[in-house]
């Protein structure tokens, strides 16, 4: 049998039902009010304000744009611990404190394996429909993973099923290389989505795959109507998406605002395990807000939290010295790291990838991102709650070593250093994010020190991985190093590492792959515990490429981070899930 990880299928709704007597704090929040809020760093321990009253106006608020509003090709934490109040995927994450279980959201509940994980069979839960009031079928949920990896909208989303279903580099799947549904049709998925049963769709995949049930909690499983989405191949339908949650949406402007309303046709007997409930009236998300408007909306009690971002390490100080804005502050890890990446096609000789590492001084750039408050150095990828990991050091804060590996690397490699002598390229950061523009400036002042001259350029959020992960444009603009956060889709090796530093990662319009690495042993070792029926065979796969990695300079592990997050004390049902998203579990809160 292949190795399935923990899925417990209980009943959701027993876990918010035993915390519903539990007292509530006062009403009000913010440091406009005098109301104490639950208490400091809870939400990740238990259920906050537990209640099941409906109505009022939840106001929530991002610094960042949407990389899409198409629940299918996007792949950002906070877009998709949003999107899941209006998009039902087959699988999804309890909502429990800190959880980790998955059970059945559109399907009845986890895939039935057979064929030695080969086949996976999912039963789609009766009475499941659109806002339109039409009936959800297996078709719908084929359509939706089809556009999402086989179509023009590759690469804005991740590439999971892609990977799994026709992997690149078998030759039974190369008509699949440059396939695109919405000009090629799907027939030749017939043998490999079967949803001949409308109630059931059935994947029959070319190799043993045990994770499959977390590849089905991704959004790109929640169904799309063909009909209406081929029209202009996809474009309509990424501007509205049609809603199969308990909320629809009822207006959007493009980076600035998107209403959520209850949808009046969701038929809360699909779902059994009420993964989705509206308790707000209105649900208003206010986008592209400069980050310390932001935090200071927050803490005036203006909104009542943040999509999924940290609040500015400008404001820890103020929040940890006021007793009622401590009280309605989580400062929890998230199973993530901040890390910048290293071009390892602008940047082939691994001695100048290794004198980055050795240059870059990890305490300023920790006291960037929040001191101790913000998480502890990394040194390497694997976070530690990822079953399995190891944590081992790896490259210390050595200009010495950093200048011996530079003259070494120019005497090799001289054509990668300028008319001046050095080694220069581009530190990209994001817009609007000022923790991470100034991690970015401290890296710049470290490598300054041992002749590394670099540039801090910032792009939109939104648009980041076309502008990193882009090779042509990348290596054009010379893009040496990219940071970023990444957090593991779902909390196991391959949920954390595929994406970010295999060829999977690596795509020709968008990648999240930001080093481009493109290492046969990375992959050989990848596809060394996919293969494997041993947990722990699996285990010290993942740990050998996080070794292999470092080894390869090909990224700079900055903190294994903690995430400050600021809740007002008139939300409801508050609990931080650590998987999916890592954020405040959006799909369960209400407001007093």
């Amino acid at each position: 049998m292949i190795p399935k990880f923990p899925i417990r299928a209980g009943a959701v709704a027993a876990a918010l039902a035993l915390v519903l007597s539990a007292c509530g704090s006062s009403s009000g929040g913010g440091s406009g009010t005098s109301a104490m809020g639950p208490g400091y760093n809870l939400a990740s321990s238990q259920v906050l304000n537990a209640s099941d009253k409906a109505g009022g106006t939840m106001n929530l608020v991002s610094s960042q744009t949407f990389d899409s509003i198409d629940p299918g090709i996007t792949y950002s934490a906070q877009t998709w611990n949003l999107f899941r109040m209006f998009a039902r995927p087959m699988m999804a994450y309890e909502h429990t404190p800190g959880g980790n279980q998955i059970v059945g959201d559109l399907a009845a509940g986890p895939g039935k394996e057979s064929d030695n994980g080969k086949t996976w069979t999912y039963t789609l839960d009766p009475g499941a429909t659109f806002e339109d009031g039409t009936a959800i079928t297996s078709a719908d949920v084929r359509w939706a993973i089809e556009r999402s990896n086989w179509s023009s909208l590759v690469g804005n989303g991740p590439t999971y099923f892609r990977n799994i279903l026709t992997p690149s580099g078998d030759p039974r799947f190369a008509q699949f290389a440059n396939l695109d549904v919405y000009k090629d049709g799907d027939k030749a998925f017939d043998k490999i989505i079967d949803t001949s049963d409308p109630t059931k769709i059935v994947f029959h995949l070319p190799n043993s795959f045990g994770e499959f049930d977390y590849v089905m909690t991704l959004l790109q499983t929640a169904p799309v109507e063909r009909a209406i989405d081929s029209k202009d191949a996809g474009d309509t339908y990424a501007k509205k998406p049609i809603s199969t949650g308990a909320y629809k949406i009822q207006s959007y402007s493009p980076g600035k605002e998107l209403k959520l309303v209850p949808n009046p046709a969701y038929n809360q007997q699909s779902d059994p395990n009420h993964m989705h409930v509206a308790r707000a009236a209105l649900v208003d998300v206010q986008l592209g807000v400069d980050s310390g408007e932001r935090d200071q909306e927050l803490l005036d009690g203006q909104a009542d939290a943040d999509l999924g971002s940290a609040l500015n390490v400008a404001d820890h100080a103020k929040v940890l010295q006021d007793n009622v804005l401590k009280s309605e502050t989580d400062d929890a890890p998230d199973s993530s790291i901040a890390y910048s990446s290293i071009n390892t096609q602008l940047i082939p000789d691994v001695d100048c990838r290794q004198a980055i590492e050795y240059a870059v001084n990890k305490n300023t750039v920790q006291n960037q991102l929040g001191g101790s408050w913000g998480g502890s150095i990394a040194t390497n990828l694997l976070p530690p709650s990822i079953p399995g990991a190891v944590q081992f050091p790896t490259y210390t804060y050595d200009p010495g070593k950093a200048r011996n590996l530079l003259a070494k690397c120019k005497s090799d490699s001289p054509q990668l250093f300028d008319s001046s002598g050095a080694l220069s390229f581009k530190i990209a950061a994001q817009v609007n994010a000022p923790d991470l523009q100034n991690a970015a400036t401290a890296i710049q002042s470290s490598l300054a020190g041992v002749g590394i001259n670099t540039q801090v350029t910032l792009f939109p959020f939104g648009q980041y991985s076309q502008y990193c992960g882009n090779q042509d444009y990348s290596r054009a603009h010379r893009l040496g190093m990219c940071l970023a956060n990444w957090g593991p889709d779902w909390l196991t090796g391959y949920g954390m590492l595929d994406q970010l530093v295999t060829v999977n990662g690596i795509s020709a319009t968008g990648s999240q792959n930001y080093a481009f690495l493109n290492d046969k042993t990375v992959n050989d070792l990848e596809q060394d515990a996919l293969n494997s029926v041993e947990p722990s065979t699996q285990q010290q796969d993942w740990v050998k490429i996080d070794h292999r990695v470092m080894d390869l300079a090909a990224i700079v592990p900055l903190t294994q981070r903690n995430v400050m997050r600021f809740r007002s004390s008139r939300l409801t049902n508050v609990m931080i899930n650590q998987a999916g998203s890592g954020g405040y579990d959006l799909s369960v809160l209400g407001v007093k």
